[in-house]
């Protein structure tokens, strides 16, 4: 029964959580949906420079997914020269005090800006830069919500996933203190991955994300 229960929360975190958190999952995307929300209204050339790190066709890219997905508008005036504004819908704006906690997590949890990490624009910048990749958000939420796991374990929690990128993205959490991987001296070799304190701090985080996709998907 138990066995059951872990395979149909299995096949739930996969179907539910994936639509949720592949919305706004993707480099850049929290960063221009914390940029619109902090500035308001922008013109696509004052969006890129608030951005210097993004290059103009992932900003085109992903601009294009937020309206397709409801959380950005695009306002074309009807002026010589052409002129475009891109704004957050009330749905986007409803993910703002989420994009909040993330920056106080942040503040908390990841150290301060080197001065050699130009390519990093502000404090909070550097927050949302850590969660932001393909899966992150995900991978967090199976650990979080499921425990210690292997890799083969957790590759197979998230079946479209690559084994390159799952073995970059766990690299990446580790080197940022999120995750924690504990290799035992057995044959064959076993290697398991869970949160670390600092991991776990940020489940609020994500459940709050994950109620707010509910939310979205009802409103969809």
């Amino acid at each position: 029964m138990n066995s059951e229960y872990r395979a149909e929360r299995h096949e739930e975190l996969h179907h539910e959580k994936k639509l949720t958190l592949s919305i706004i999952e993707g480099k850049w995307k929290l960063i221009i949906l914390c940029r619109l929300g902090l500035k308001g209204a922008k013109r696509f050339t004052e969006l890129k420079n608030l951005i210097p790190g993004i290059t103009q066709q992932m900003l085109t890219n992903q601009l294009r997914q937020f309206e397709k997905n409801g959380l950005v508008h695009r306002k074309v005036y009807a002026a010589a020269p052409p002129k475009v504004e891109y704004s957050l819908t009330e749905q986007g704006r409803s993910l703002m005090p989420i994009l909040e906690l993330l920056d106080e997590w942040g503040k908390s949890n990841l150290p301060p800006i080197k001065e050699n990490d130009k390519h990093i624009h502000c404090e909070k910048e550097l927050t949302l830069s850590v969660i932001e990749g393909k899966w992150t958000l995900i991978i967090l939420c199976h650990l979080g919500l499921q425990g210690t796991k292997r890799f083969s374990e957790l590759k197979q929690s998230i079946p479209d996933i690559t084994q390159k990128m799952l073995t970059n993205q766990l690299r990446e959490l580790e080197e940022h203190g999120i995750v924690h991987r504990e290799a035992y001296p057995v044959i064959p070799p076993k290697v398991e991955y869970s949160l670390t304190e600092r991991g776990q701090s940020l489940m609020p985080v994500l459940k709050k994300l994950d109620e707010w996709g509910k939310n979205y998907k009802i409103k969809a």
